[in-house]
């Protein structure tokens, strides 16, 4: 099968490259599993320091049981805009933010500039949040004072992440967080929790706090249940300002149509189609075999990825119900690390000792992730509706986006804000509503400019659908009761 374009007259039509033997068998082996979860494996380590072990743990020790449904849901709904994302730059070599900036009606470029604006924003209040929490924790255990920690973290991370130091410590990060995961998985089944209500949990019902947060956190008990909620599904596996770096990282991959050894010039001729004009893809039965082969490749990442984070954050949401909330405790202000130790102890006391080197390891290695992420959703973001990015590259932005985002981080962290203060309107905007907003583009792309035999599935469409209609409208709502504008 013919792996480069074939002339047809003057407009010939676009193959995808070979797949490997792997993506074509009708059962993918481990080998071919763990071969193809890569960029996946960045955004779950990425977010399991803050999403996860923070917020699920304190959604747990505040609603209880009752809000397990939000990390089935969220984390399919998440998990489907992002295979729908992937899928479109496997398969067509161009990046989702590129297309949208030529498809829409309107003035050139608004759609991806909106979603610019509200990930660029979104930068700092993640980067000082996640190192105040780390911060405060080191102050916590003695180790002195959390502001200049919070300080340190930031301007280190991005030094290491600006001049590529960190691969020892990235390796160690990955083995400490794997070890974490094991022992917190285990703490479930040793704190004994409620496995009915366990499962009754997972039915979608209203979050309200559980009696004791109105007497001992009063502060809690006033913010709306369902801000505290979409602020924690804005944190469980990233938002948009982390999936729109996550969908350029393939780049590196070369899965699709991004290996085709004439890359460049196919992304070019995508730039001058029409608003409605369909992507000249080979509909030959054996390219669409093709075609179909590689989207496993984004499929098998993305599964991996959002597999692994529902169960992280199922885990530390059973804990926190389990654990915490018979003990009246929830990870507030400057001790959102801190109960979580009690997971740990749970199986074993001397896990509390590491879980000290943990909770550093993992949150470090979070805000030192974040830059190049970052960096990239920027570019990604930018470069499709300015051709001056375009020629500048990735690497030349990054010095602006680190110095954008550690500036305005480290002038959050002066301001004494604690962790959820910092994160809350960046995960409940970029986190939940950015994503259903992006999720409704992608389903236009699809239907207009990719060919039938390219589309998504039935299944995909309606899972990118839904999850874009919930997500949009969680987020609208708690936008609005964040604001006070709804009660």
């Amino acid at each position: 099968m013919a792996t480069q374009e074939t002339n047809r007259g003057a407009d010939p039509l676009l193959r995808l490259p070979a797949a490997p033997d792997g993506l074509r068998r009708r059962r993918v082996n481990l080998t071919t599993f763990l071969k193809f979860f890569g960029p996946g494996a960045i955004i779950a380590s990425l977010t399991i320091g803050s999403g996860e072990s923070v917020l699920a743990s304190r959604e747990g020790a505040a609603f209880g049981y009752v809000v397990l449904w939000a990390v089935v849901i969220g984390a399919i709904a998440k998990g489907a805009l992002v295979y729908a994302s992937n899928r479109h730059m496997t398969l067509t070599g161009e990046h989702p933010m590129t297309r949208f900036a030529r498809v829409f009606p309107g003035p050139r470029g608004w759609f991806p500039l909106l979603l610019a604006v509200i990930c660029i924003l979104s930068f700092p209040g993640w980067t000082s949040g996640v190192s105040v929490a780390l911060g405060d924790y080191l102050e916590s255990v003695g180790a002195g004072n959390s502001t200049m920690y919070a300080i340190a973290v930031v301007l280190v991370a991005a030094a290491l992440s600006f001049l590529g130091g960190y691969l020892l410590l990235e390796r160690i990060q990955v083995a400490v967080a794997a070890l974490m995961v094991v022992i917190v998985v285990a703490a479930v089944f040793v704190s004994q929790p409620d496995w009915l209500a366990v499962l009754q949990g997972l039915v979608p019902q209203s979050p309200e706090y559980l009696p004791f947060v109105g007497e001992k956190y009063p502060d809690i008990a006033e913010t709306s249940g369902w801000v505290e909620l979409t602020v924690f599904m804005g944190g469980l596996g990233g938002g948009m300002y982390d999936y729109i770096g996550y969908t350029g990282l393939l780049r590196e991959k070369k899965w699709g149509m991004l290996g085709h050894q004439e890359i460049e010039g196919i992304r070019k001729r995508l730039l001058t189609m029409g608003k409605r004009e369909r992507m000249p893809l080979s509909t030959e039965a054996a390219d669409v075999a093709t075609a179909r082969a590689w989207s496993r490749a984004p499929l098998l990442d993305m599964f991996a990825a959002f597999v692994a984070m529902a169960v992280i954050a199922g885990a530390f949401m059973i804990n926190g119900a389990a654990i915490l909330s018979r003990q009246q405790q929830i990870p507030d202000e400057d001790n959102v690390l801190t109960h979580q130790s009690q997971f740990f102890g749970a199986v074993a006391p001397v896990f509390e000792y590491f879980y000290i080197f943990a909770v550093v390891m993992v949150l470090f290695g979070t805000v030192y992730a974040l830059w190049e992420v970052y960096s990239w959703t920027a570019y990604e973001s930018l470069s499709a509706v300015s051709e001056r990015i375009r020629r500048l590259g990735q690497r030349g932005l990054r010095p602006y986006v680190y110095g954008w985002t550690g500036l305005l981080a480290i002038l959050m962290i002066l301001t004494g804000a604690d962790f959820v203060e910092l994160i809350t309107p960046a995960s409940i905007v970029g986190g939940v509503l950015a994503c259903g907003i992006y999720g409704a583009g992608l389903l236009y792309v699809d239907k207009v400019n990719l060919p039938q035999e390219y589309r998504m599935s039935g299944l995909v469409r309606w899972l990118v659908g839904l999850g874009s209609v919930f997500l949009t409208v969680s987020g609208v709502i708690a936008f609005l009761q964040y604001l006070e504008v709804l009660s």
